[in-house]
């Protein structure tokens, strides 16, 4: 068994004969115990330390935010958590998120803190909150500070987390820069090449970003206007996230019929970058592409040989969420929403827009791979929730005609699922060591404002429909693994020494569960459901769910990169 001793914690760090500045452990001196009193104590648990090996019988002292103790604990607590039966893990961290408003608008983020995360990476997918043109600041304070009431006032990295870190926030939030919302800071929002001096621009904003605390650089390359830059542009920018030891995330240009194409892509910015790359929400959508799932991974595998650090992440569900107009090229969605609906209404662009959205539906299978999830004007709130092909049998419309006219009445405002993916193809993805968990989804609520939308089920049970559905019901992995892919791993990419792990000095997040009953709830038609079986979570030291409700606490930090740190 491994001795997580104080001693031995203190003889690897250098610390031994500094045992004062350590505060509440149980301490001999003498042969006479002087028994402690912490700030919580976890008894009669397993412990699954985030690293792959086995679970261990131990209780967990803390002290502040970190772990002073672990094994047989002799002092009480001020608070005592029982996990008899359960398993002690650490904090979930969801390397692919999109909580950033949403922390804003209830910074509880329930859906995420109920199924056990304590750390987001937000600023996906090429779009982050900074930096911020008047136009986008605008546009955010109309859309979010009116309806909400959130305070939008920043302009840049160090504005946006100074918010945050004032507001309190529930859990940890890291943010990466968007390499499609600086395109569109210095470029705009057209299909044209950058200009030497925009790149340059660009590359000095990336170097704003990553000095005030970014992780790294987003690309989200089937979204407008990233979608605008080229293997080049981007891999310049990147060189800039390296120099501060960033990463590279991207959700790849295409992701079913040219996926093998998008691989290699990804693959050569990050060699030209010289950067650690992480191939968000890897998938093989449409029944067409199966099979080229093995031939990605082979082009990865060949490439981490030859020394490249890649790894990717994936969320457990068929489906994928994404806006209505994603069914079409970028080529039609460039100059914007208003340029985009203004071609839906020209007869000399219409077919060829009508062919390739029909094209991408036959790819996903018919009309009853579409489902609805938002829509913004009050007679369309019927739509939601329901499949293109069960709306247009009621109606006997064209299901194209359909989706023409409520882009056009929504301003193309409308969200959608996409049911392109298989449970085989899950399994062949989450299985593959290079793969880690990740929900691809926002913060959401069962009441209150974050309640108002249908989101995609990720958002509420990513985390337990891994543990209970992939590990419990099916044996995919053992909950070591899949306890990894959710912690020890990503925390790897990220180069968080202090979390993702449980040890002795490392930072209290941490969450109990329950191997019997943990599960997600959620689903398509009702989504807002949390997960069950997740009893306690802790964020830096601070109990945040305590008997699968929630405390109330806001004890999250913004975590702001350092030069170096990886």
């Amino acid at each position: 068994m491994m001795d997580w001793s104080r001693r031995n914690f203190l003889r690897r760090t250098g610390l031994a004969g500094a045992g004062a500045a350590v505060g509440g452990l149980s301490t001999m001196l003498d042969g006479c115990a002087i028994t402690q009193r912490y700030d919580v104590v976890i008894r009669g648990g397993r412990v699954i330390d985030g690293t792959g090996a086995a679970a261990v019988a131990a209780d967990i002292a803390i002290e502040g935010d970190r772990i002073v103790q672990i094994g047989p604990v002799q002092g009480s607590g001020r608070n005592t958590i029982d996990a008899s039966g359960k398993i002690i893990c650490p904090g979930f961290i969801d390397i692919h998120s999109h909580t950033d408003l949403s922390l804003l608008v209830d910074p509880r983020a329930e859906s995420k803190i109920r199924q056990g995360v304590t750390t987001e990476v937000a600023g996906q997918d090429g779009s982050s909150l900074a930096p911020l043109t008047d136009a986008r600041l605008r546009s955010l304070q109309d859309g979010y500070g009116r309806r909400y009431g959130v305070d939008i006032g920043w302009r840049d990295f160090t504005g946006l987390f100074d918010t945050m870190e004032q507001q309190g926030i529930g859990l940890n939030f890291i943010s990466l820069a968007g390499q499609g919302t600086i395109r569109g800071y210095v470029v705009g929002y057209e299909n044209v090449p950058a200009s030497a001096r925009q790149v340059d621009a660009m590359k000095d904003l990336v170097d704003q970003a990553m000095s005030e605390g970014a992780w790294g650089l987003s690309s989200g390359l089937e979204y407008t206007p990233g979608s605008f830059a080229g293997e080049d542009e981007i891999a310049e920018l990147g060189r800039v996230a390296a120099g501060y030891s960033g990463f590279y995330a991207t959700h790849m240009r295409n992701e079913d019929d040219f996926l093998v194409e998008a691989v290699s892509e990804a693959i050569s910015t990050a060699r030209k970058a010289e950067i650690a790359l992480q191939i968000a929400h890897f998938k093989a959508s449409g029944r067409r592409n199966r099979d080229k799932v093995a031939m990605c991974f082979d082009m990865i595998e060949q490439a981490v040989d030859e020394g490249m650090d890649i790894t990717l992440d994936r969320y457990p569900y068929i489906a994928y969420a994404t806006t209505l107009q994603n069914l079409f090229p970028t080529r039609f969605r460039a100059g914007g929403a208003e340029a985009f609906v203004s071609r839906l209404q020209s007869p000399d662009v219409l077919p060829a827009m009508k062919r390739a959205a029909v094209d991408k539906v036959d790819m996903l299978g018919d009309w009853s791979a579409v489902m609805i999830t938002s829509v913004g004007r009050a007679e369309n709130q019927d739509y939601v929730g329901r499949r293109v092909s069960e709306i247009v049998a009621r109606s006997g419309q064209d299901p194209f005609e359909f989706v023409r006219e409520l882009l056009i009445a929504e301003n193309g405002g409308v969200g959608m699922v996409g049911f392109g993916m298989s449970e085989e193809e899950i399994t062949s993805v989450l299985t593959h060591p290079l793969v880690m968990v990740a929900s691809d989804g926002g913060a959401a609520a069962v009441t209150g404002p974050l309640s108002e939308t249908t989101p995609h089920p990720r958002y509420y049970g990513t985390f337990p429909r891994v543990l209970g559905k992939y590990c419990r019901e099916e044996g995919l992995f053992g909950l070591p693994t899949a306890v990894h892919k959710m912690t020890g791993q990503p925390a790897m990419r990220l180069g968080l020494a202090d979390r993702g792990r449980i040890d002795v000095g490392l930072v209290a997040d941490l969450v109990v569960f329950d191997p019997d009953t943990v599960i997600d709830r959620a689903d398509f038609m009702n989504p807002h459901q949390y997960a069950q079986g997740i009893e306690s979570v802790l964020v830096n030291g601070a109990v945040v769910i305590d008997g699968g409700e929630h405390t109330g606490a806001l004890p999250g930090k913004v975590l702001r990169k350092q030069a170096g740190s990886a």
